[in-house]
């Protein structure tokens, strides 16, 4: 009986008479349209999109070399070198992103135990 009635219904085109209803509400709606290199969209004032390393209150590095983020990003755009200090912790010496082939998808920032890098 499912059959049947899924058959009647596309015989019908009820989907299809439902997907122009929708078609048609927004045709009629006010479009947003921004004019780009005239008009811009309001952005955070704070927003550089550029991709930062956080630091602790006494300018040091937050970040461990435990490179996470190296790892997650698809684009292979960050690098780190690190050295272990005399304590036994370990410290980056080189923390690059080459931001021409940067995919800007936030996994690398969401990865890190230490909330190392951040968009900014």
């Amino acid at each position: 009986m499912n059959r049947v009635a899924s058959y009647l219904k596309s015989l019908m085109l009820l989907e299809l008479a439902k997907g122009m209803g929708l078609t048609f509400k927004y045709m009629l709606k006010p479009k947003y349209t921004v004019m780009y290199p005239m008009e811009k969209i309001p952005q955070s004032p704070r927003f550089r999109g550029i991709h930062a390393l956080r630091r602790y209150p006494n300018g040091e590095e937050r970040c461990i070399a435990c490179k996470l983020c190296e790892a997650v990003c698809p684009a292979l755009a960050i690098t780190i070198d690190s050295h272990k200090r005399e304590d036994g912790t370990r410290r980056t010496t080189r923390y690059d992103i080459d931001l021409s082939i940067r995919s800007w998808r936030r996994t690398c920032t969401s990865t890190t135990s230490t909330s190392v890098a951040r968009t900014s």
